[in-house]
């Protein structure tokens, strides 16, 4: 049915049920799947809750964090696919918001699939002002969509 899928994650429950689902079709597909994770998102949600100038070595010491945990998280997530006899493609992403690199990449590679958990790591003002990964992905690509809760 699937011949490419194309899975966002983050550090969210919803996004480690979507890494289930994604892998039991892949069983039943033999689908291609890449996995990625954005920084990006991640280091733009910390600037409001700072008032001023962060410091540089502040500022550099939290971007190392981010990227060591999602890259862990990362390699986790290719280790539980390997662990099941499956391969998987693994991108970090650092230019692209999630939901930009998702329709940007959507179009460039023929993804049949996005998948996504729902309700990830948001700051509530995010949600109001911008909205979600995943309601942006649904309104702006033109394959099918499984959000997974």
């Amino acid at each position: 049915m699937f011949k490419k899928i194309l899975l966002g994650i983050d550090k969210s429950e919803n996004a480690m049920k979507a890494v289930d689902k994604v892998i039991e079709i892949q069983k039943e597909t033999n689908a291609e799947v890449v996995v990625f994770h954005s920084f990006l998102h991640h280091i733009t949600e910390l600037t409001p809750t700072f008032v001023g100038k962060i410091d540089a070595n502040l500022s550099y010491e939290i971007h190392n964090d981010i990227v060591k945990e999602g890259t862990k998280q990362l390699e986790d997530v290719q280790a539980k696919f390997e662990d099941k006899g499956l391969k998987v493609e693994i991108r970090r992403i650092f230019d692209f918001g999630p939901e930009y690199y998702i329709e940007e990449k959507v179009k460039e590679e023929n993804f049949d699939l996005v998948v996504l958990g729902c309700g990830g790591k948001h700051s509530k003002l995010r949600r109001t002002i911008v909205g979600t990964v995943p309601e942006y992905v649904m309104n702006h690509v033109d394959v099918d969509v499984l959000i997974v809760k």
